[in-house]
């Protein structure tokens, strides 16, 4: 991918992370991005396009940054290191939760959007899944962390970043994986 392409990646990937996808224009992009109306669309055809791209990029960059984070973490290790590496990310001054669940309700229903959303999610349960083999109940155990892992988004969001309910949430898994082994 070239210099200017990614530039315009990540500046989009920026904008719409925090200001949502429907609010940024693509002038602001690429007057942001420093690059002209002519290489913008010799990359991206359209503001779609270039969402779509967005999507497909930040996925990428989201599976290496967690499974560099895990390591050679496995079993319940890894869903540690999982849950531990969304902690982080939930401190983050600028956290705005899920893209890809903001680009799904700002989309109208977009079937790639929505295709590429999916995609990321399940290869998140996929993950979660590949270590949850210690469990006498994976299937249960599995969507147990998954809906968890995915309500904290949500919470965090909403309620801000706080220690104390990370601690009781951390519990909270420590309980039902050992109940669940």
């Amino acid at each position: 991918m070239s210099k200017s392409a990614e530039k315009i990646l990540n500046t989009a990937e920026q904008l719409f992370y925090v200001h949502s996808i429907n609010a940024v224009g693509v002038d602001l992009i690429r007057d942001l991005s420093g690059c002209s109306k002519t290489t913008m669309y010799t990359y991206f055809k359209n503001k779609q396009h270039l969402v779509e791209s967005v999507l497909l990029a930040r996925d990428q960059k989201f599976r290496a940054s967690l499974l560099k984070y895990i390591a050679d973490a496995t079993g319940q290790s890894a869903i540690e290191k999982i849950l531990d590496w969304h902690i982080q990310w939930f401190k983050e001054d600028d956290y705005k939760g899920c893209l890809f669940v903001r680009a799904v309700a700002e989309s109208d229903a977009d079937p790639i959007v929505a295709e590429i959303a999916l995609k990321h999610k399940m290869w998140i349960k996929t993950l979660i899944a590949q270590h949850c083999h210690f469990s006498a109940d994976v299937e249960v155990l599995v969507e147990l962390i998954y809906t968890l892992l995915e309500g904290m988004i949500s919470r965090f969001l909403i309620e801000g970043y706080s220690e104390n309910k990370v601690k009781i949430t951390q519990l909270s898994l420590n309980k039902i994986i050992t109940v669940l082994s």
